[in-house]
């Protein structure tokens, strides 16, 4: 079954290269460790709260849309559960690299990963969206804990409060999560941070305490928007990276099979062709590129007509693009149409979606299959039957930048290299 989905990625994956800079990574002795990534199938996808979760992220406020709702569209109803994080392990045949499971959860809504923090075991969200880590704690009051793995800083011999220490990160007007810094012991696959700093809040949002999936976050963005005081404090990827064979983290993302981050290290045997290098902007603290053209199907490139650029995010789980490509790609979807009851797009799931192609930056063309962007079933037309469904990629409503969450990062063997900055592309093995 693996090698039959390699060959289908292979196949419905394609790169044009306007200009190939082939990355060459001398390898040394040093320190790397993986973090595995398997999906969970006992949970399903919710498109609308996806994007709820990506809006609110950003401080995205939805505009008035001449959008069109079905009279007879009956929504699904989605139960929540909670998701446990797997054991740390050792990988077979080194000391230096260990593996930790990423689970995913309703179906790609958010990946999460077990993280040793003082000795205990939370499971947290890998977020190159932000920089800020914390975790959910006995500091918060009990009865927002039901569900939740909290950390306790009174079973840990390593802990010691930040005296003074605060954090406050907003992940727009109704998502939050403030309170001290505390610093600890850190462990990820094997990879130690003796001082790591994070979060411990005393008050967090409630979408934080309804998904008991996960206890917090690990932020893999750029120090400076760490939100800590005194601050900005390190991210545990900046602590790290001295240690590492190179600075370096991979990210082979996918939903129906065992992926993983991996620090450290370029695997060569986790993709084909050659690794494409694009700049970084790191001035606003995200892993930032221009991606300024895109097309549908088998149809030229067009310009975008708002801001081009992107940024490649690994805590949101769908594409959030500029509003004129969304509508461009769903004119090429048969009986879809924007939903207001919803806030985007849904479409009959029967339909067969069209490959979207983004150019990143000036080098390539990278091709998302169409079977990537179907995203989650969301209702029924409950005159017909006809189930309907919500698609991965949606607009970023006028946002300054673009999200590119996990429904673009899973076509890709994606490299966030702390040199440059960079990233590198290259299709995935």
């Amino acid at each position: 079954m693996h090698l039959l989905l390699s060959f289908l990625l292979l196949f419905s994956l394609s790169y044009t290269v306007l200009s190939i800079p082939t990355i060459s990574r001398p390898r040394r002795e040093g320190r790397s460790f993986r973090v595995e990534q398997v999906k969970r199938s006992d949970y399903v996808a919710h498109g609308p709260a996806a994007l709820r979760n990506a809006y609110r992220k950003y401080g995205i406020a939805l505009t008035d849309f001449n959008g069109v709702d079905l009279e007879d569209f009956e929504p699904l109803e989605v139960k929540h559960s909670s998701a446990v994080a797997g054991d740390q392990d050792t990988a077979p045949g080194s000391d230096q690299t260990g593996a930790v499971s990423a689970t995913s959860v309703q179906s790609d809504v958010e990946f999460v990963s077990p993280v040793v923090v003082g000795g205990q075991n939370v499971s947290l969200i890998f977020d190159t969206g932000s920089a800020d880590m914390w975790v959910m704690n006995t500091k918060l009051p009990e009865s927002l804990l039901h569900g939740h793995t909290a950390f306790d800083p009174k079973k840990s011999r390593t802990f010691h409060d930040v005296e003074g220490g605060e954090f406050n990160i907003s992940y727009g007007d109704s998502s939050y999560a403030y309170g001290g810094v505390g610093k600890d012991t850190v462990s990820i696959g094997g990879a130690t941070v003796a001082e790591q700093t994070f979060g411990l809040p005393t008050s967090v949002s409630e979408s934080f305490t309804e998904d008991t999936a996960s206890n917090g976050l690990v932020g893999l963005g750029f120090s400076s928007i760490n939100t800590m005081q005194p601050g900005p404090q390190k991210t545990f990827f900046d602590n790290v990276a001295a240690s590492l064979d190179e600075p370096v983290l991979t990210a082979r993302l996918r939903s129906d099979g065992v992926g993983e981050y991996e620090f450290g290290r370029v695997d060569q045997r986790k993709y084909s062709g050659s690794l494409v290098n694009i700049s970084v902007d790191a001035s606003n603290g995200f892993w930032q590129f221009d991606a300024g053209q895109f097309a549908v199907g088998d149809g030229p490139l067009r310009k975008v007509t708002g801001r081009s650029i992107a940024i490649a995010d690994t805590g949101t789980s769908l594409m959030l693009a500029s509003s004129d490509l969304v509508q461009a790609y769903y004119r090429e979807v048969g009986g879809a149409l924007y939903a207001g009851s919803v806030g985007g797009y849904i479409y009959p799931c029967k339909t067969d979606l069209p490959n979207l192609s983004v150019a990143l930056g000036n080098k390539f063309k990278a091709t998302i299959p169409g079977s990537f962007i179907h995203f989650a079933e969301v209702g029924k037309n409950k005159t017909t039957g006809e189930q309907l469904c919500f698609g991965g990629v949606q607009s970023n409503e006028g946002s300054d930048m673009q999200i590119f969450g996990d429904v673009f990062l899973k076509s890709l063997f994606v490299v966030f290299d702390q040199r440059g900055p960079s990233l590198g592309f290259a299709s995935p093995t």
